[in-house]
């Protein structure tokens, strides 16, 4: 049965509200809400760095699944998925106890990812309109910018419990509208492996069913696959450097604008964030991607530094801008450079990697820099660096359409 005109006119909000439930609540409502459970609970950082690293364990092994095949990215997968991240939501306030925590953390991550890669894969599939996957990919910086206002307007008078509550109940009814975003009850066995680039649906593998073998191992080929393999190396110290910033930037703004006043940073990294996927797809367009990548980078790392040496508002503010603008935009743009060299399965490739970074980067806060966040800022801003040169040199080594 086609879709009735107005159903399909609120597609890419649904799948919108899909990805807010998944990445802006369900993973990232723990940065803005983290100042206020270290002041209640009278934690150090680690344990905020340690349980953060355990939801991205948790999404890593929700996007592994999908990609090994063990899980279809179906509809009741997807639907289970929304249950489970807002109760998991709810949960975080029963108890304090670190071992809860972390496994209800894990718990959420695995529901992230599932949601992630069950409405991304789609998008392509489900967009109309040349805006409608902008528009989808936007719900990242709208949950972010949700879980930022949530705590902006109700930390002064509720304890981080029922911060929680609410942030739940939001999701509840994001979870409702983003419930009938189109999604086959079956996947055909042959996608299945497809599952995990956020990018593209039915997409080449980048190796022509029929070429022989004998052209698949030519020079050109394996020098695309060193390339690709340079470019995965970068965008492991991306995930890395920018998910310090994103799990500690409310953190650090703590002490200028206080425990509650500090979740306005992360009011405007959603903001950001929001707009970030039409404008760099517009920027990409009429430089390149390549250019748009590097000033892309470029932006992200003076963001992290500023973080550093900034002890006013606006200084804050605008690092929290530059943050929220970037990173949906370097995850765009290298995964379709990634996409243009022509190895098999690029961007689940790369979004392994991706995911390995964001697991080590907070691991080590928490391990050597708990104490130091100014240093961890730092830290990032240096993974960050690595990341804009490997992947330029990636580009350069793989030739591909600058």
């Amino acid at each position: 049965m086609p879709e009735h005109p107005s159903s399909s006119s609120l597609t890419p909000i649904r799948g919108a509200l899909g990805l807010s439930v998944a990445m802006g609540m369900g993973r990232f409502f723990y940065t803005p809400a983290l100042p206020l459970m270290v002041a209640a609970l009278h934690w150090t950082s680690s344990p905020g760095a340690w349980i953060a690293t355990l939801n991205y364990v948790g999404y890593f092994i929700g996007t592994l699944v999908i990609a090994q095949g063990w899980v279809e990215p179906n509809r009741f997968v997807y639907r289970l998925s929304l249950i489970v991240s807002t109760v998991g939501l709810a949960a975080v306030a029963l108890t304090p106890n670190l071992i809860w925590q972390g496994g209800i953390r894990t718990i959420a991550g695995i529901a992230s990812g599932l949601i992630f890669v069950c409405v991304t894969q789609r998008i392509p599939a489900n967009s109309r309109r040349p805006r409608d996957g902008g528009i989808s990919y936007g719900g990242v910086g709208f949950g972010i910018l949700v879980s930022g206002a949530i705590v902006l307007t109700a930390g002064s008078f509720t304890d981080w419990r029922q911060l929680w509550l609410i942030c739940a109940a939001v999701s509840a009814i994001f979870s409702i509208i983003a419930w009938t975003w189109p999604i086959p009850a079956r996947i055909p066995p042959h996608t299945i492996a497809e599952a995990a680039d956020p990018t593209e649906s039915g997409a080449p593998t980048g190796i022509d069913p029929d070429r022989s073998p004998a052209e698949a191992a030519t020079p050109f080929e394996t020098n695309r696959r060193r390339a690709m393999l340079i470019l995965s190396t970068g965008y492991f110290f991306q995930g890395g450097g920018y998910i310090i910033i994103g799990t500690y930037l409310v953190v650090l703004a703590g002490p200028v604008f206080g425990a509650t006043a500090a979740a306005s940073t992360w009011l405007i990294a959603g903001i950001a964030t929001a707009a970030s996927p039409l404008t760099w797809s517009a920027v990409a367009a009429r430089i390149g991607t390549v250019k748009a990548l590097t000033l892309c980078y470029c932006l992200q790392v003076f963001g992290a530094l500023l973080a550093v040496f900034g002890s006013s508002p606006i200084v804050l503010i605008i690092a929290a801008a530059l943050f929220g603008f970037t990173f949906v935009g370097v995850v765009m743009m290298t995964i379709g450079v990634g996409t243009q060299m022509g190895v098999a399965n690029a961007s689940a490739k790369l979004t392994s990697w991706y995911s390995i970074g964001q697991i080590v980067g907070p691991a080590i806060v928490a391990a050597a820099l708990s104490e130091h966040i100014a240093a961890a800022f730092i830290a990032s801003a240096i993974a960050l660096a690595i990341a804009m040169a490997l992947t330029l040199v990636g580009v350069l080594a793989g030739d591909v359409d600058r």
